[in-house]
């Protein structure tokens, strides 16, 4: 009867033992999902959900608590509060303005948004140089037409059409406008100098496909680099601009040591595929602005927009002309 009883005890403490294990293994595997820089199709996807990978890390790290763990616990939480700090949003950021800003607000608006008309027309009173809009129909054309007298346009005309459904307004002239096809009308991006004050800058605007499939992802990452490397030629100052379908800590976002609206100001969330339950835990931050030395970060906010799964970016830029 005592042997028995022993034998009961040694496997609950076996149990628990494994547990404990299985736990810390747990804690390792997702926290090296997290961070590592998989560059495999299904490790880029993993890595791109860091935040819930450390939420549920930090689960982990409690349930270690409790289990009287104690020093690999407190590790295990203060590596994912330190890792969760870093990815935490803030709703707006700002240095200070000035006369000598270049302003700038970018959306995806959604193919379907019902509400295009309105957000137009209130934007259109709105303060900013230049105006980003992505997943713009064909068929809203005609709502581009009150801009006409006020701004430069590309992807209005007919002969330009409305390329990877991408439409440029901007306040400035736009003095060179080019479509760079990677794969014809499939797969590209927008090239566009622009004069500000006595200044010609180059944005480059895309939208990548969305990496649902891995001929999606492989297209995406093409895209992604044939931009980065058309950069590395580049004698302007640069910003480029877009729903890039990347998270900016992916093993693809490689823009060399450009500085990006996501790294100078606090962290943001700009996309949540599940409209009814928009959080941290289910965002990405997915929509950038990369832009080269010239250029400082003086302002950033991330809003709503009613219609659409994204958010906008609005920033301003000074522009260093040393």
């Amino acid at each position: 009867m005592v042997d028995l009883t022993k034998q009961k005890k040694s496997m609950k403490l076996l149990r628990r033992s494994l547990l404990k294990s299985g736990i810390i293994m747990l804690c390792i595997v997702f926290i090296g999902c997290a961070y590592l820089p998989f560059d495999s199709y299904f490790g880029d996807l993993i890595t791109s959900l860091r935040m819930p990978l450390l939420v549920l890390t930090f689960v982990c790290g409690l349930l270690l608590l409790l289990m009287n763990v104690k020093k690999i616990a407190l590790g295990i939480l203060a590596a994912c509060i330190a890792g969760l700090l870093t990815l935490l949003p803030s709703p707006s950021w700002t240095t200070g303005l000035s006369a000598e800003m270049l302003s700038i607000k970018q959306i995806n608006l959604n193919y379907n948004n019902p509400h295009i008309a309105k957000q137009l027309a209130a934007l259109k009173n709105q303060s900013w140089d230049m105006l980003v809009l992505q997943e713009y129909s064909d068929l809203n054309r005609h709502l581009l037409r009150p801009f006409l007298t006020q701004a430069d346009l590309f992807g209005y005309r007919e002969a330009e059409g409305i390329p990877y459904g991408i439409v440029v307004i901007s306040r400035l002239p736009i003095v060179y406008r080019q479509q760079v096809k990677l794969d014809g009308d499939r797969l590209g991006f927008i090239k566009l100098r622009l004069l500000f004050k006595d200044t010609v800058i180059t944005t480059y605007i895309a939208h990548p496909p969305s990496p649902r499939t891995k001929q999606h992802w492989q297209n995406r990452n093409y895209l992604l680099a044939a931009m980065s490397e058309a950069l590395l030629s580049e004698k302007t100052p640069w910003l480029v601009i877009g729903d890039l379908n990347v998270v900016p800590w992916s093993y693809y976002f490689d823009f060399g040591t450009a500085s990006s609206c996501y790294t100078q100001a606090n962290a943001y969330v700009s996309f949540t595929p599940f409209r009814f339950f928009d959080s941290l835990f289910t965002g990405l931050p997915i929509e950038h602005c990369i832009f080269s030395d010239e250029f400082s970060l003086e302002n950033l906010s991330v809003t709503s927009f009613e219609g659409s799964d994204h958010k906008m970016l609005s920033y301003q830029l000074s522009l260093n002309k040393s």
